[in-house]
């Protein structure tokens, strides 16, 4: 899964070279945001925005990273103060859908969507287990959930069967041997299912990566 240091084909950003990028790639995976030049991330959750930023500003000077802000109709600009220090530009607009506030921190960056595609059309290859673990932490804190109890209806989901069933072999990688997918009808998703007896095996493993553990 490696390519040569010079060659023509070495990406942008190896994000299967450390944990920290891997978990920014398992939170891209889930919560990702891409257009034609730019890629980012679109959250209302401040930890995520805030590892997003903190794993920009390792690539990019401030004036590159963007941030846009979607307020609610009735909303105020509280909170955003520290952000006015932090990027390059900041656009504001108020959305009737919007329930929260939400960020949308990007970079126009045509190398590092590259990198973030080429990585997720290579995640079956992952093997290191600390790389897996480090991804699913990035899965999770974007778009899983776990029970009050800590072990049990742990849960993962996704927007196409593919991404679910890929996951699920991954992990296998980590000896998290019983899980299954479930289709939500109504809202068009498909759930990852961690089962009791190995969500603290799974949890375990990505405690030390995750934001929201």
């Amino acid at each position: 899964m490696g390519n040569t240091v010079g060659s023509m084909n070495a990406p942008f950003c190896n994000f299967f070279d450390s944990s920290k990028k891997s978990y920014i790639l398992g939170l891209w995976c889930a919560d990702g945001y891409h257009r034609t030049s730019s890629v980012g991330i679109s959250t209302i959750n401040l930890r995520i925005v805030n590892s997003f930023y903190n794993f920009f500003s390792t690539l990019f000077s401030k004036d590159r990273i963007k941030l846009k802000l979607y307020y609610p109709l009735v909303s105020s600009t509280e909170g955003e103060s520290e952000w006015l220090e932090k990027v390059g530009k900041i656009f504001r607009n108020f959305s009737s859908k919007a329930t929260a506030l939400a960020h949308h921190l990007y970079v126009d960056s045509r190398p590092l969507l590259r990198s973030f595609r080429q990585a997720r059309s290579m995640l079956e290859d992952m093997n290191n287990k600390e790389i897996i673990a480090a991804y699913f932490a990035g899965r999770f804190d974007g778009d899983g959930s776990l029970s009050s109890d800590g072990v049990s209806d742990c849960r993962i989901v996704y927007t196409t069967f593919e991404e679910a069933k890929l996951d699920k072999k991954l992990l296998e990688k980590l000896s998290i041997l019983y899980s299954n997918i479930y289709l939500y009808k109504k809202a068009k998703t498909f759930c990852l299912y961690i089962y009791k007896s190995n969500a603290p095996n799974f949890i375990s493993r990505i405690k030390k990566y995750s934001t929201k553990l």
